[in-house]
């Protein structure tokens, strides 16, 4: 026998001892059939975006257990209950799944993506920030850009527009502001902003790569077309943000602020930590957790913004009754903002029908148990949180928007982990107070202002949704704003 084909097969054997484990329980677990060495990769990099997380969840719904799906190499499996889940999003020896760390090139190492002791020296430092009476001091700021929103609406007199755009440049304006405090004012541009566009763009071409399984390497994407049109756009948000940050600096080290813990910003509060050795956080690892606050809170929000709208504009009796309650209450201050139940039940609801973040994943990196089910190290768990907001074993009538069924005196709750729209566990998103806050805000000024209406042609229509790095509206959402006083 040659040489080369000993070689050849010993190396063969290494591998598939060491695969066995993986191969095995891929053996064992339901899923659709795959091909040898390709697996269901095929099947995967062809789906396009408004498919990914509907077949996802129409195999859960086939199988209805967990599945499993092969990537080439990779196996992938889909745990299928609310118990599955927060036993996964408890379980220690997990890190986030390895698609997820291909948003380094933006975030870096923020909160994200990061893990062990460095995630929670950072999760540690950035808590004092998000407390509910530091959030307090952001409400007068973020109506202010609310209320720049609102004049542009008005300017509409009635239209019928895309809202994202003009959700987005408010968000953006209202999170940099906050959070840095740096004024934007993209609202008052009357050209797109540069930042936006890249924000658009960045976002839109890190997602062609995490659903393509050929650019899961580094070495190859760097080497592509994709990864040169995205390094231009990274280099206008990381000297927007690193110039941000120098002014900061420069501003507190001026007012002798550097002893001062009465932070006022985030940013404040990543400039003047000192750890016990009298060290600092560097300079990059600021920018890491500013991009991600900004990057994530600003990409989610107005997603979920974008889907209030459209559901208070599909349905009036919800819109009319939300406004009934926003009357009574006289909700004109951010007290009066957390005695709004229906207003809670109708962004509960929302972000149940419309998971922002369809799916989040997590990779073993030794053998543990989860559901009864033993996994070894190097496979990657999903969690189907659209999946399981769908469930009519925990919700009746699943497809269906009613709000109401957060207020039903006397019924049982869903099961914990069933509803997660900001993660779970302890890596929850730690901006979800902040964001509901955002939420909260618009919604009353802008139903307190206008009616919302659909166009005609979208009133008899169910969106198109697709998974991007959020979920979104394939053909966007197009509504009318009306003012109250004109009716």
């Amino acid at each position: 026998m040659p040489l080369w084909l000993v070689f050849v097969l010993c190396l063969g054997l290494i591998v598939f001892l060491r695969k066995w484990p993986l191969l095995r329980l891929g053996c064992r677990l339901p899923g659709p059939w795959a091909f040898p060495l390709l697996g269901n990769a095929q099947m995967v990099g062809k789906l396009k975006p408004e498919f990914i997380f509907l077949v996802f969840t129409e195999l859960r719904e086939r199988f209805g257990s967990t599945y499993r799906l092969w990537l080439g190499p990779q196996l992938w499996v889909f745990l299928h209950t609310a118990e599955e889940t927060r036993q996964a999003l408890h379980d220690p020896t997990l890190r986030k799944a390895e698609t997820f760390l291909q948003l380094e090139p933006l975030i870096g190492n923020g909160l994200l993506i990061s893990h062990g002791a460095h995630w929670t020296r950072q999760r540690r430092l950035l808590t004092p920030a998000f407390q509910p009476q530091i959030l307090r001091r952001f409400a007068h700021p973020v109506a202010m850009h609310a209320d720049r929103l609102i004049a542009r609406l008005k300017d509409l007199q009635g239209a019928s527009i895309e809202v994202t755009d003009h959700l987005f440049s408010c968000l953006l304006d209202a999170i940099v502001d906050t959070s840095m405090g740096r004024q934007l004012d993209t609202q008052l541009m009357t050209e797109h902003s540069p930042i936006i566009r890249a924000f658009h763009l960045s976002s839109e071409l890190l997602f062609k790569r995490m659903i393509n399984p050929l650019l899961a390497s580094d070495w190859i994407f760097q080497r592509t077309k994709l990864w040169r049109r995205l390094r231009v756009q990274l280099e206008i948000i990381h000297q927007l943000m690193e110039t941000v940050i120098e002014e900061r600096a420069r501003e507190l080290q001026d007012a002798e602020q550097n002893k001062s813990d009465k932070s006022r910003t985030l940013l404040d509060t990543l400039l003047l930590a000192r750890f016990n050795d009298g060290s600092s956080l560097s300079r990059q690892e600021i920018r890491d957790e500013i991009n991600t606050f900004v990057f994530a809170g600003v990409d989610t929000t107005t997603a979920a913004m974008s889907f209030v709208l459209y559901g208070l504009a599909k349905h009036q009796e919800i819109q009319d009754k939300l406004l009934n309650e926003i009357k009574e209450e006289q909700a004109n201050d951010l007290d009066a903002l957390n005695e709004l139940p229906y207003l809670d039940a109708v962004i509960k609801e929302i972000l149940r029908l419309y998971t922002i973040v369809p799916t989040t994943g997590r990779q073993t990196t030794c053998s543990t148990i989860i559901g009864g089910q033993r996994y070894c190290a190097g496979i990657t768990l999903w969690i189907n949180m659209y999946g399981l907001a769908h469930d009519a074993i925990y919700y009746a009538e699943p497809y269906d928007f009613k709000p109401e069924r957060w207020l039903a005196s006397g019924s049982s709750p869903p099961p914990p982990f069933s509803y997660i729209p900001f993660s779970g566990g302890p890596h929850v998103c730690i901006g979800r107070r902040y964001s509901l806050l955002l939420m909260k805000l618009l919604t009353v000024r802008i139903v307190q202002t206008f009616r919302l209406k659909l166009r005609p042609e979208d009133e008899a229509k169910d969106l198109i949704l697709q998974a991007q790095m959020v979920l979104k509206s394939r053909n966007g959402i197009h509504v009318a704003f009306v003012e109250r006083s004109s009716l």
